[in-house]
């Protein structure tokens, strides 16, 4: 019962392994790294979808002062860009400036890309293959399920540091898993143990102990799910409930349900969203590097 059925591979033609076929989902194959969310085209338009929901949430698509740079001309960097949906929307608003999409799966489009873009496959715990100092904006988001805390203060925000231009802005937008009274709601986030849920409000502190800026803005915001909130809250219910479908590999093996079990759970969480007023938290911090 749970992950270890339903499993398959896929080769590519050097007979390296590239992605495993979990419960229907398509997911990296990756060793060295824990992140377990999907990477098919289903999690593509999950991505994608919320990108427009963000921005009304947080009344633009970044919160760092940077505009007057980006029309200049900015470096910019993307780690975890994912469908590189954020990367388009800004190269398209800045067209002077030149923006690089960082993942560690190729799902972001390879044809018809306006010229300030690039997409690259690496894994950021591996590091970057850029100097330091290399771009103006650091960007990063919703990664919480991909690294642990250690990971998080030893290798990716060091490294996000190490890409940034002194005077350069870090800009990262993370969440947590939220909180309900719902009674399925409640039993799957309590099997989503080993995953650093709480990164969100830990980073302004290993930023600050990093002693690496000037200034740390550290905005909050209660994020409800459903309807009735309004259009980008009901996007951020269907983007809730899509991740928790998009981790059904990792998911099965954790409750110890079979896979028809798991999608059944899901769907009531959707329903006890709206009765019970699902939230999560999100954290948008901005640093400015010393000069």
């Amino acid at each position: 019962m749970g992950g270890c059925c339903s499993r398959r591979y896929f080769e590519e033609e050097d007979g390296t392994i590239k992605y495993r076929l979990i419960h229907g989902r398509r997911y990296h194959n990756l060793s060295d790294s824990m992140y377990f969310v999907a990477n098919d085209d289903k999690e593509a338009f999950r991505l994608s979808r919320y990108h427009e929901a963000i921005k009304e949430i947080w009344g633009g698509a970044f919160n760092s002062p940077v505009e007057k740079k980006l029309r200049q001309g900015a470096h910019v960097v993307d780690i975890g860009c994912g469908t590189g949906i954020w990367i388009l929307d800004m190269a398209q608003q800045y067209p002077n400036s030149k923006f690089v999409g960082i993942d560690i799966s190729p799902i972001q489009p390879t044809e018809g890309l306006p010229p300030n873009v690039e997409f690259l496959q690496y894994n950021v715990l591996d590091g970057l293959p850029y100097e330091d100092s290399s771009f103006d904006l650091v960007h990063e988001k919703f990664m919480l399920v991909a690294f642990t805390g250690t990971q998080w203060e030893e290798k990716v925000i060091p490294e996000m540091i190490r890409l940034t231009r002194p005077g350069g802005w870090i800009e990262m937008l993370e969440a947590d898993t939220g909180a309900s009274d719902g009674t399925i709601t409640r039993r799957i986030q309590k099997a989503t143990k080993g995953m650093n849920l709480t990164i969100g409000k830990e980073i302004p502190r290993i930023l600050e102990n990093t002693n690496a800026f000037s200034e740390i803005r550290n905005q909050h915001k209660i994020v409800n799910l459903g309807i009735k909130y309004g259009k980008s809250l009901e996007e951020s219910l269907k983007f809730y409930v899509r991740g928790l479908s998009s981790i059904k590999g990792f998911m099965t093996t954790s409750m110890n349900v079979m896979p028809e079990h798991y999608d059944a759970l899901v769907e009531t969480v959707s329903i006890e969203a709206e009765k019970y007023s699902t939230y999560f938290n999100q954290y948008r911090i901005c640093a400015h590097k010393k000069i």
